[in-house]
């Protein structure tokens, strides 16, 4: 079974203590080597997120992994427990299905995007006394309990194994499907090698530490406490190997029973506890698109949905060729025809180097699953232009002869011109007042589009000094400003801040003349320092008199 070479593998580096050390870690990348993440311009996704306030929402999560287990432990649901906001992966020494151990094991039902992402999990790994290994990886299972994952080549990024307690040890594989099983593919030493360690100088199993991943612009970055240790660089790689740094995946969070034995019994059980797993992507890259739109490609065509099916026709004709854009929360888009069906990649691929189908789908998920990366698509500058990217794969749409499709070696600079809406029929010329010509309220497109919408809330405030009361919007964690009431207001400010579940008030807490944001949580008071930071510190109810109505 292809888990059991995996783990013969990472036995092999622990046994002979040799580090894996890649050569896609170029001297740029090591000289970059303890340099912070700073997470301003990223926007933490809940619905790829999880603080496990309320229990173990089994609904996003699946207890146990596609394998049972190995020859000396099996995975059981009831290893798997929530308590004090905080989930316990168990180790325990009793015997089941004539295994001495049994472990705790969850994978993510949600699926994080591979394209501008940043994947943390803040942990503590099961105490060292135990000599069990806590994993914190990237893999896509098919969810059914079957020994298949879901996406070919099924890349895995193995964020940390604790087969040293002084250590983090990470690696990288494909596992692609043969027909009867799934092989191990992984990069030779002499291509680059697949994995490493990166020392400490603490035994990291006595308190909880972040272990994060960015994947973004083909690199593969580990992270330590938010300190780089290891970018990995795929265009250094064979061309299969860009697949790690673009597709989307799964989180899985394990114990395992390679690399450490034997399991000290007298010290079980112990458990292997999360404290969050928050997922975030990169603002900036992306396009910020509303409404309708047409898909035009460098040569003129329009992409136009007709009859069920995708076609280019020429530019004069208008016939199927609007698109509308709907923003998800993790700052990717669904494309809508007319009819209601959507934009979407075929099948479960991501090869480099393949025609990969795209269709029309009547009635998609779009949700943050798998089947909803299918129909979700990065919307990424390009220039003036843009890239349009399947979540699902990290491939660019191409335009080829008759339609599009998703290729990894060519790629499309798109157009995306907005439709405009029909004027009403001509009124009386309203006497001038004091708002728009009129005196009636102007809006942003983006806040005229976003009023009313669940879970969405439009704030006023004064954001610069001298400045105008104008508009944000706020979509769960992430708040965007603008500093213009006209349609065509660019956006101010963007940021991520807070959790989707906190109060947020608008006021000037500081006297400053510039409004910011205030995040109450219970009784807990949060005041935003600038309104381009994250930073706040604590205030108090009081505070909260100064609020701007709103």
């Amino acid at each position: 079974m292809a888990v059991t070479r995996r783990h013969l593998l990472m036995a092999a580096a622990a046994l002979t203590g040799t580090p894996l050390i890649s050569e896609a870690l170029t001297p740029q990348a090591l000289a970059a080597a303890g340099t912070r993440l700073d997470l301003e311009g990223w926007t933490r996704v809940d619905s790829l997120s999880d603080d496990f306030t309320t229990g173990l929402d089994e609904s996003r999560w699946r207890k146990g992994l596609w394998y049972p287990g190995s020859s000396n432990h099996t995975f059981q649901p009831g290893n798997v427990e929530v308590s004090d906001g905080v989930l316990r992966l168990w180790a325990r020494s009793e015997r089941v299905a004539g295994k001495p151990f049994t472990f705790g094991a969850v994978e993510s039902r949600f699926d994080t995007p591979g394209v501008c992402s940043y994947v943390e999990v803040r942990a503590r790994c099961l105490d060292s006394a135990a000599n069990v290994l806590s994993a914190v990886w990237l893999q896509s299972s098919t969810l059914t309990g079957e020994d298949r994952l879901r996406s070919e080549p099924n890349p895995e990024i193995d964020v940390q194994e604790n087969i040293s307690d002084r250590a983090v040890n990470w690696a990288h594989h494909l596992w692609p499907w043969n027909g009867h099983r799934h092989e191990h593919d992984k990069v030779q030493q002499w291509e680059g090698g697949n994995g490493g360690r990166h020392d400490v100088d603490h035994d990291l199993t006595k308190d909880y530490h972040l272990y994060g991943v960015e994947r973004r612009e083909g690199h593969v970055r580990l992270y330590y406490d938010r300190v780089l240790y290891a970018d990995i660089d795929t265009a250094r790689l064979p061309g299969r190997f860009s697949s790690l740094a673009r597709m989307s995946r799964h989180v899985v969070l394990s114990l395992e029973d390679h690399s450490r034995q034997p399991h000290r019994a007298s010290h079980l059980p112990a458990s292997f506890d999360i404290e969050y797993v928050h997922t975030y992507t990169y603002a900036p890259a992306s396009v910020e698109l509303s409404g309708e739109v047409q898909v035009t490609a460098p040569d003129g065509r329009r992409l136009a949905a007709r009859g069920g099916t995708l076609a280019f026709v020429p530019g004069d004709q208008a016939e199927g060729t609007t698109w509308r854009l709907t923003r998800q929360d993790d700052l990717t888009y669904v494309l809508a025809a007319a009819d209601g069906s959507v934009l979407s990649q075929k099948d479960y691929l991501g090869f480099h180097d393949r025609d990969l189908e795209v269709v029309l789908r009547a009635g998609a998920s779009t949700g943050p699953d798998d089947a909803g990366s299918l129909s979700r698509w990065h919307l990424l500058k390009d220039g003036d232009a843009v890239r349009i990217v399947s979540r699902l794969s990290g491939l660019p749409l191409v335009a080829s002869e008759d339609g599009v499709l998703v290729h990894g070696q060519r790629s499309t600079a798109w157009t995306l011109v907005p439709v405009a809406v029909p004027s009403p029929d001509p009124q009386p010329e309203p006497e001038p007042g004091p708002g728009g010509p009129g005196g009636e309220e102007q809006l942003p497109a983006y806040v005229a589009a976003s009023r009313g919408r669940p879970g969405v809330t439009v704030l006023k405030g004064v954001w610069r000094e001298g400045g105008q009361v104008t508009y944000a919007v706020r979509t769960g964690s992430r708040v965007v400003f603008y500093d213009r009431n006209t349609v065509d207001a660019p956006v101010y400010a963007s940021i991520s801040i807070g959790r989707s579940t906190d109060q947020v008030l608008v006021g000037d807490w500081f006297g400053t003349g510039r409004d910011t944001l205030a995040l109450k949580r219970g009784k807990r008071v949060l005041l935003q320092q600038t309104l381009t930071s994250t930073r706040t510190v604590v205030g108090t109810l009081a505070d909260l008199e100064k609020a701007r109505a709103q």
